[in-house]
């Protein structure tokens, strides 16, 4: 018999990778040998990584009280995400829905921490250490609309819960930072890739090196254009994005200045939910596929026919007519400047600085799925509709000429964001003090931030029909006279007559922050307390019903009757207030050996609401001032313990990560897309509720490399309650809708001379398809597959294919369109798609 180290890997090391990972956590000692692997071997879990976001000192994971993952180039390549949204998938404990598009507006959270709104409201996405928004949860604004990976970034880092409620203001779930390559180390590349069964090109080139001693910069960018994963129109998906920074170094190498500056210029269609076919047995809802002629994991909510909606600026009363492709716009200008400088007298001082210009649009068609015999009951007898557009145009509409039998209620969105800047500095000093106890860092700083909100909202319901390239659909009541006007039922209508709206609103955030290490042989200790002052200073206006005769014809009639427009006459709205609260974190870690450290954490931090309190009876509109002082604030918290292990044998390397969680929070809960219910007692409806969560769970990570072949498996567990909920207290004990217990990434690669093969499976198990926890959706997996060649010479080909065998799931929760028992309604695990890249490193 042949020795194991002669023969490829198969599934006997693969079963003992596993084992070992798991075991690694109760018997460590046992798997050491007397000899030491390779250190760059040794460690393929990263546990020697230098963790830098969000902490009080520059250590390692190892003598860390935080969880920490991070992400390097490579791993996301292979991976080959399509969206922003995808690349948060290979992070333990982040949740995030990513079917939303290459645009952003992806819902994001972790450990538990409720998406009661939608957006990041407990995350906040970094670039090199500072937000790139300050609030992930801004409407029309999400923080990843502002961020984008390509070649300039080196890895990302995650911190969830801990530290981060002291070094980060309205970030107490998790800090995620895009870490900059800065030129230090020479090189670059040149990348062509392309989208073979869908529309997408994209070129990444990126380059840095010395200038002279001490003197180094980086620079680079991408430009993309196409459709992207779903179909849509030519150049819907057209953008670039150009950063560079330039270091200089002093105080020989121990200090620096670094200027930096991005430019993000782009739009992509938005896709909002869509539906498949879904059959019910008993209280288990599953048998997901395609409808016939309507392939979701592809097609997109605008067709040739509803791709533009005429309409009526709130503020200015101009008529408009807005193309609905764009889908998200953003265009974003930043400058910074980062200075860092450890004095010989202990002290190191530390600043940054950033700047940024940020405006943009979300204009798209979202789909509100219904049969068209439940449409018509809305409008009351004897309702009538004919297409407005199209092949049929003037024909009367039937189930049986509808494409797939469905129509679509839905919004057609005109929202504007001519300024979402804003500006942020992080000043600290740090110093070291050397004692008989052991080493104390001291740490105090100072976090400004000021985020501009300033939009202005044009959200009209329209009829459409629902298909590839569906029409526009007009109704008509029992005497023939018009309900609609271009399918449009009102003018700034939506959601209850919400969506005429101008916005001018400053939040300003000011944090001073204390923190202290204790490093005292294998022992670590540290604390940190945060003072956050946050102050609105806002004006707002909404508009009311009337009736206006828009195209001059001496009639009112359709949409006219109800026009929702702005009065300038009409007081505006005011936020005045200023509220403070205290965050802190405390940990302490242990290295037991070398190799294998525990470490325990608590702490608490606050989130504080910013636009999404607007317009509700959280702030008396005449004073400004805050009808309810708790309605401002989110309050988290956290407590943690974990254990990070690392060993080998004769032929693996491992290394093993695991965190115990508990998590709770408290909000109230304001979203202006649901409807007001007056009638229930001390209540205002759905659309302002006061909720609370909690979750406990466990995060494990695990890496292995045996040989030319490795494996990474990553699982979250989290069991989440309701454990208050004002609107709905049947609901306290339950689970939301959409959330899976476990959810887990596998990720096997090998590398067969000079090719890589390798793949992803991502999964989840079951969620509850409602609020009352009765009707289930079975679990899935998706699976994403890659081979990389390298040619020499710095010449590398890629293939990479996502979702593998094209299955159609919902991607959370979801339910059954009004009047069909067959048609489901959610956000779908994008389709296959197959992506071709070259590559030339130098």
């Amino acid at each position: 018999m042949k020795s194991q180290s002669s023969r490829h890997p198969t599934l006997t090391p693969l079963a003992q990778l596993l084992a070992t990972s798991l075991a690694a956590l109760a018997l460590p000692a046992l798997a050491q040998t007397a000899e030491a692997p390779d250190a760059a071997k040794a460690d393929v879990a990263s546990l020697d990584r230098v963790v830098t976001t969000a902490t009080s000192s520059v250590k390692s994971k190892m003598r860390s009280s935080v969880t920490v993952t991070d992400i390097d180039q490579d791993q996301i390549k292979d991976f080959g995400p399509r969206t922003e949204a995808e690349v948060l998938l290979l992070i333990p404990g982040i949740r995030t829905d990513a079917t939303a598009g290459a645009g952003g507006n992806a819902n994001i959270s972790v450990r538990g921490l409720p998406i009661a709104s939608g957006g990041s409201k407990y995350v906040q996405l970094q670039e090199d250490g500072l937000p790139g928004v300050q609030f992930g949860d801004m409407n029309f604004s999400n923080n990843d609309y502002w961020i984008r990976f390509d070649n300039n970034i080196d890895s990302i880092q995650t911190l969830r819960g801990g530290s981060s409620s002291v070094f980060a203001s309205q970030a107490p779930g998790a800090v995620i930072n895009y870490i900059s390559k800065t030129g230090k180390e020479k090189g670059g590349s040149l990348a062509l890739s392309r989208g073979l069964n869908y529309n997408e090109t994209r070129v990444d080139a990126d380059y840095g090196d010395r200038l002279d001693k001490g003197l180094y910069y980086h620079i680079g960018g991408y430009y993309r254009e196409g459709e992207g994963s779903h179909r849509s129109t030519p150049n819907a998906l057209q953008g670039y994005q150009l950063k560079g920074n330039i270091t200089k170094e002093f105080n020989d190498g121990k200090g620096y200045v670094r200027a930096y500056f991005k430019v993000l210029d782009e739009h992509a269609p938005a896709n909002p939910q869509t539906f498949i076919s879904a059959t019910q047995n008993g209280n288990s809802i599953g048998g997901f596929a395609k409808l016939p002629g309507y392939d979701a994991t592809r097609e997109s909510g605008v067709s040739i026919y509803n791709a533009s909606v005429p309409g009526i600026d709130p503020v200015t009363h101009q008529l408009t007519n807005t193309s609905l492709t764009d889908g998200i716009t953003v265009n974003s200008k930043s400058v910074g400047l980062e200075f860092h400088n450890a004095l010989d007298n202990g002290f190191t001082i530390d600043d940054k600085f950033r700047r940024s210009q940020n405006s943009g649009a979300f204009q798209t068609q979202f789909l509100n799925v219904m049969t068209l015999a439940n449409m018509l009951s809305g409008f009351g007898a004897g309702t009538t509709v004919k297409y407005y557009n199209g092949p049929n145009t003037g024909q009367a509409v039937t189930a049986s000429n509808l494409q797939l039998g469905l129509v679509s209620q839905g919004a057609a969105i005109n929202t504007q964001t001519p300024d979402m800047g804003n500006l942020v500095n992080d000043l600290s000093v740090n110093k070291q003090f050397k004692l008989d106890l052991g080493t104390i860092d001291l740490k105090g700083g100072i976090f400004h931030s000021r985020q501009n909100v300033v939009q202005r909202w044009a959200i009209s319901e329209r009829l459409v029909e629902v298909g590839k390239n569906g029409a526009v659909i007009d109704a008509y009541d029992s005497t023939g006279a018009a309900l609609t006007t271009a399918g449009l039922t009102g003018y700034n209508n939506q959601w209850g007559g919400c969506c005429a709206r101008d916005i001018d609103a400053h939040f300003t955030t000011n944090a001073p922050y204390l923190s202290m290490n204790l490093q005292r042989g294998d022992l670590d200790v540290d604390a940190g307390v945060r003072r956050e002052n946050f102050s609105s200073n806002a004006s707002y206006a909404a508009g009311t019903s009337r009736a206006v005769d828009l195209n001059g014809d001496g009639q009112i009639t359709g949409a006219e009757k109800n026009v929702f427009l702005i009065d300038a006459t009409t007081p505006r709205g005011l936020s005045n207030y200023k509220v403070s609260y205290t965050n802190y974190s405390a940990g302490v870690n242990y290295r037991l050996t070398p190799d294998l450290s525990v470490f325990a954490r608590t702490s608490k931090g606050n989130r504080a609401i910013a636009d999404r309190l607007l317009f509700s009876a959280n702030i008396d509109a005449k004073t400004g001032l805050l009808a309810n002082r708790d309605a401002a604030l989110a309050p988290v918290r956290q407590n943690e313990i974990g254990a990070r292990y690392r060993g080998h044998t004769e032929h693996l390397n491992y290394g093993v990560s695991a965190t115990l969680f508990h998590s709770t929070t408290q909000e109230f809960d304001y979203d202006q897309t649901r409807q007001d219910n007056p009638a229930l007692p001390n209540y205002q409806g759905p659309k302002l509720n006061v909720v609370g969560y909690k979750a406990d769970g466990l995060e494990l990570e695990t890496a292995g490399a045996i040989g030319d072949f490795a494996l990474n498996v990553n699982l979250v567990y989290s069991d989440e309650k309701i454990t208050t909920n004002l609107g709905a207290p049947a609901f306290i004990g339950k689970t939301e809708s959409g959330l899976p217990k476990l959810r887990y990434t596998i990720s096997p690669r090998y590398t067969f001379g000079p090719a890589t093969f390798g793949a992803t499976i991502r999964g989840q198990d079951s969620v509850w398809a409602d609020g009352g926890n009765t009707i289930r959706i079975g679990g899935h997996y998706v699976v994403s597959a890659f081979v990389n060649y390298d040619f020499g010479k710095g010449l590398t080909g890629a293939l990479n294919v996502n979702n593998l065998f094209d299955k159609v799931y919902p991607a959370g929760g979801g339910g059954f369109v009004p009047g069909s028992t067959t048609v489901f309604g959610a956000g779908v695990e994008n389709g296959r798609t197959i992506n071709a890249s070259l590559r030339y490193a130098f």
